[in-house]
């Protein structure tokens, strides 16, 4: 699909050669792999990171699509995880009439489930080791998705320690605010479009549309089109006001101020990318931490 290869292969070559960086993918799902078959490519993971893999998974929507399946339902993804943290554990589990192993067992391995409606946001609350939070920018957004968070701890009756939150945020630095916007047009259309559009929209003090054009399909996806200047044609009629809100774009000092106001709520960190799906965020990067980060730390 697209143009992307095998994530595990780049993982073990990601772990050979570092020694402090966390490592997973970003993210898979129980659909395109059977979750057996993943849980033995993450444990093995760890094996090779000494310790420092984590599982991170969301429905599949990208990847489902491009085979022609639906996203994963919330009963697939706690089943999932409970199937993913029995073989972590070391237990036996049956699958298919079989009993399987996979010793031996890592338990502190963390599952992640990537969140962006109000119930799988709940779902991570209750069940996982902590939520990725893919609701944009918009503090108001943010601070909504970490009230859903809570919904789901309480439910299971858990402690704020045992969920870490990191927020997904989509970030290009360039001081150059009309071209910064028409650039990431399309990274901020599919929350613009997404089924809880309504939601994200208000909490981030946005008008709703009345009406949208039919949802764009650039291959394989909109968030990961191949052509991006098809996918910025496709995407105008995202406001520009919506760009601004729901992703971090802008100059240094902007992106600073919105990652300082985001900071400040009950979060853990910050899971940032750029607009590209087949290169390395090597600009991205190197912005945060010479000219963004540095501005943070001030304050």
């Amino acid at each position: 699909a697209g143009r992307w290869r095998d994530v595990y292969v780049h993982l073990t070559c990601a772990a050979l050669h570092t020694s402090r960086l966390r490592l997973g993918p970003g993210v898979t799902n129980p659909l395109t792999r059977h979750p057996a078959v993943t849980a033995s490519a993450i444990l093995a993971l760890d094996e090779a990171s000494q310790g420092r893999a984590d599982l991170v998974v969301g429905t599949g929507y990208s990847s489902a699509y491009i085979i022609g399946r639906k996203a994963a339902t919330r009963a697939t993804m706690r089943q999932a995880t409970e199937l993913w943290r029995s073989i972590f554990q070391g237990h036996t589990t049956e699958l298919g009439g079989l009993e399987i192993n996979l010793m031996p067992p890592r338990p502190q391995l963390p599952i992640y489930l990537a969140a962006t409606g109000p119930k799988m946001l709940q779902l991570a609350g209750e069940i996982a080791d902590g939520v990725l939070i893919q609701v944009g920018a918009a503090p108001g957004t943010v601070a909504w998705a970490l009230e859903q968070v809570d919904i789901g701890m309480q439910r299971a009756g858990r402690k704020r320690h045992e969920v870490q939150r990191f927020l997904v945020i989509t970030a290009r630095v360039d001081a150059n605010k009309p071209r910064v916007i028409d650039h990431m047009r399309p990274s901020a259309a599919g929350m613009y479009r997404h089924q809880h559009a309504k939601t994200l929209l208000e909490t981030a003090g946005l008008r709703v549309p009345d009406s949208l054009p039919a949802y764009p399909r650039p291959y394989p996806d909109l968030s990961h089109a191949v052509d991006w200047e098809e996918a910025k044609r496709l995407t105008t009629f995202v406001p520009d006001e919506a760009v601004e809100a729901l992703l971090a774009v802008g100059s240094a000092e902007e992106v600073a101020e919105r990652t300082r106001a985001l900071a400040a709520l009950d979060i853990d960190g910050i899971w940032w990318r750029d607009e590209g799906s087949y290169e390395h965020p090597v600009a991205l990067v190197e912005a945060l931490s010479r000219e963004v980060l540095p501005q943070v730390r001030k304050t």
